[in-house]
């Protein structure tokens, strides 16, 4: 997604998480750069004991904002690693080069074997880096729900052609697909990662993708943090759904939230904000939308209500597409 250069996008982000070992319900999980430790679990008569699984971590990269000249950005966008004790699934795949290379890094730091690639939804800047991963990392698979895999293969060419403009060569542009997903469920060491398919988000279909354990939810483009949202690809209808899905999501009772797109330094374990803000966010805009004689209009209503996010260029795109799509609809 674009935005406007801010000077203090530009940078990388990484934060690690895992489950708090203790807390009341409610409380947000807490950050650790450590591995999480095997548990023991005592034996029925006391006199044996077997390893449990060690609890799983969370480790996102959140590419810095990169310039595509006019003052203007694409959003900062995250790449979300679950780490086993041995083994990793990665959760989108990022697209400009030195990003892809970024992660690859993080993937090797952590000295797990890569098996799995989860693509959330068919948007470039969260698939269009799978190929130089699998070059990478051989042996990985990439997946993704059937309706995500249909929806790149029918729009694959046109989001070559849209980033290509805005980017040019510093884009990756992958060859191969994900493979469709025979079941809703990723398995990592025992351990059952749920693939939920949300439908609606910033386009459709989107998926999310649930880890029980640690009671966190990567959300692809479900969900934003911070950042001025993409809703000049939908209309109101559509809007209305994203925010059922917002609440799919909040079902879930997520103590960590990954949004797909986020403002550098806002953390990942603020679930109330986050889907509080995705669902306001929308409905300020449907709000301005409806009443607006101009995309200024919008503009200044949506930066007036989140002066501090990010992501500028989207608004004034979504801004645009509003009034135009409203003015098809009046008779000529």
């Amino acid at each position: 997604m674009l935005g406007r250069r801010r000077p203090h996008h530009a940078f990388r982000e990484h934060s690690r998480l895992r489950r708090a070992r203790s807390g009341r319900a409610g409380q947000p999980a807490v950050r650790d750069s450590q591995a999480g430790a095997g548990r023991r679990a005592r034996g029925a008569c006391g006199s044996r004991s077997v390893s449990a699984p060690a609890p799983l971590e969370l480790q996102v990269y959140l590419s810095p904002a990169h310039p595509l000249g006019g003052g203007r950005t694409f959003s900062p966008v995250t790449s979300t690693l679950i780490l086993g004790r041995e083994e990793a699934v990665l959760v989108d795949a990022q697209f400009v080069h030195e990003d892809i290379e970024a992660v690859a890094a993080m993937i090797d730091g952590s000295g797990r074997r890569l098996t799995t690639i989860f693509i959330t939804h068919g948007h470039a800047d969260h698939y269009f880096g799978i190929d130089r991963l699998v070059a990478r990392f051989p042996g990985v698979a990439v997946v993704a729900t059937p309706g995500v895999v249909e929806y790149i293969e029918a729009n694959h060419a046109r989001e070559v052609k849209t980033l290509a403009a805005m980017m040019g060569d510093r884009a990756a542009v992958p060859t191969s697909r994900p493979t469709p997903l025979d079941e809703p469920t990723i398995r990592l060491e025992g351990e059952e990662l749920r693939v939920i398919e949300v439908g609606q988000a910033d386009i459709a279909p989107s998926t999310v993708l649930h880890v029980p354990s640690l009671d966190a939810v990567i959300t692809g483009d479900v969900t934003y943090n911070g950042i001025h949202q993409m809703l000049g690809l939908t209309g109101p209808e559509q809007w209305r759904k994203w925010i059922e899905s917002v609440d799919a999501v909040e079902a879930l009772g997520p103590r960590i939230v990954v949004a797909g797109h986020k403002r550098p330094g806002l953390g990942d374990d603020e679930p109330a904000r986050i889907l509080d803000e995705t669902r306001s966010y929308i409905r300020d805009f449907a709000a301005a939308a409806a009443c607006a004689t101009s995309p200024s209009e919008i503009v200044e209503a949506m930066i007036a209500s989140y002066p501090e996010h990010g992501n500028v260029t989207t608004l004034h795109f979504s801004a645009q597409a509003a009034i135009k799509a409203r003015l098809a609809q009046v008779p000529g």
